[in-house]
Order: C-alpha cells, then structure tokens, then sequence
C-alpha cells in the first residue's frame, strides 16, 4: 500500500491534521488499524518503525504493540 492511498482512506479531520503539521513542520502521526502509523516529520520517534517513507510521510508499526 503506498502513502496516497493510507491518506486517501483517513477521513477528512485526519488528513486535516496531517497536512497542518506537515505545513508547520512538526511531528504528527495517525495510529491505524493493526498498530500501524502513518505520520509526518516522525524521523525522531524511536517508537515508530516505519516501512515506508516519502520525502518526510511515512507508513509503518507502532513498536510495542505488535502483539496487542
């Protein structure tokens, strides 16, 4: 699955929260389904292993809750 379609399938307050911290350059991300993420400028949060990424988007899991 690629980033366009992760985005494509958040609702309109998601995507709204994504795009205001990708806009002001802070760090965002949405926890989703499977203990999967999709976030922006997150490069420094060492609890998200992502698996995807471009430009500053990523896709991946969150550590630690693999097993819930």
């Amino acid at each position: 699955m690629t980033i366009k379609e992760v985005l494509d399938n958040l609702s309109d307050s998601q995507k709204r929260q994504l795009y205001y911290a990708f806009e002001s350059e802070v760090s965002q991300y949405i926890e989703l389904p499977d203990s999967k993420f999709i976030g922006v400028n997150i490069g420094h949060l060492k609890h998200l292993n992502v698996e995807l990424a471009t430009g500053v988007w990523a896709v991946g899991q969150i550590k630690g809750k693999e097993d819930e």
